[in-house]
């Protein structure tokens, strides 16, 4: 939500000090913002190909096949229906690059967007959801090992990234990527809430599952934002980062443990009958 869009009363109790921290503190929770080099996705790219070589390595198709089924349907949402809709006026997903607006329709820039789009959606899918398969998979056989050694390769990588990019000099142009988040935040813990009670009633007899499973989308949470916190990339105060590794993954944890255990797991243990 840009600061201009905020209303504070004329007849506010708040002092102009006050209400200038509270506009910021709306506009740094309502517009997600990220700010990154352009090299960034290049480095990205480079451990990607490595996060899915060492998956291919140790066998780990499910995980790889699970992350590339929704790796397209996050990049068609992020950048296609919030890159193309607005709310008040505003399109829901914006890029600038070197302080330029990129532009609708995108002309030249194309190819640009796309890296930037790429590095958000399908590199986050294929590193993410590849480690939460894992995690369900090695939380059921109770291999914490396996899981621990996956979940520091997956971090190490995402703290990497943002060092070499900052050390090396590849390609400075300033990316920034704005998604406006106004009406989203009770949508995450409503959906979240909800699906916690469902998975509670499908597995009452297993429920001893359900916080392991909360776990997992806490952490997977704190690897994707913590870098973005630390290096600067994203702009968030400690409290934001606690809300997202509360909500921002666990909506979506009990839906993708239960296509998981109920579907896709038999699928692939069928498979290994014939």
């Amino acid at each position: 939500m840009p600061v201009s869009r905020v209303r504070l009363s004329v007849g506010s109790p708040f002092s102009a000090s006050t209400r200038s921290v509270i506009i910021t503190l709306m506009q740094t929770v309502y517009d997600v913002q990220r700010f990154f080099q352009y090299d960034y996705i290049y480095f990205d790219l480079l451990f990607l190909i490595v996060w899915l070589a060492i998956l291919f390595w140790k066998k780990e198709y499910g995980a790889i096949l699970f992350a590339t089924i929704i790796s397209p349907i996050i990049y068609f949402i992020d950048a296609q229906i919030w890159w193309n809709n607005k709310v008040n006026g505003i399109y829901i997903r914006e890029h600038w690059i070197n302080s330029i607006p990129l532009p609708h329709p995108l002309g030249d820039f194309f190819w640009m967007k796309f890296g930037v789009d790429f590095m958000m959606t399908i590199s986050y899918s294929l590193f993410t959801f590849a480690w939460i398969w894992l995690a369900f998979k090695y939380i059921e056989s109770k291999s914490y090992k396996r899981l621990i050694k996956y979940t520091f390769i997956w971090f190490s990588f995402w703290i990497i990234v943002p060092i070499l990019s900052l050390v090396l000099d590849i390609n400075n142009t300033i990316v920034h990527s704005v998604r406006h988040m106004n009406s989203q935040y009770s949508l995450w813990i409503t959906m979240t809430v909800v699906s916690y009670i469902i998975l509670l009633i499908i597995y009452w007899k297993n429920k001893q599952i359900i916080p392991k499973l909360f776990f997992v989308g806490v952490i997977a949470a704190l690897i994707m934002e913590f870098p973005l916190y630390i290096f600067n990339i994203r702009e968030m105060g400690i409290e934001i980062l606690f809300f997202d590794a509360v909500f921002m993954i666990n909506q979506s944890i009990p839906l993708l443990y239960i296509i998981y255990d109920k579907v896709l797991k038999n699928l692939n243990a069928r498979e290994g009958s014939k």
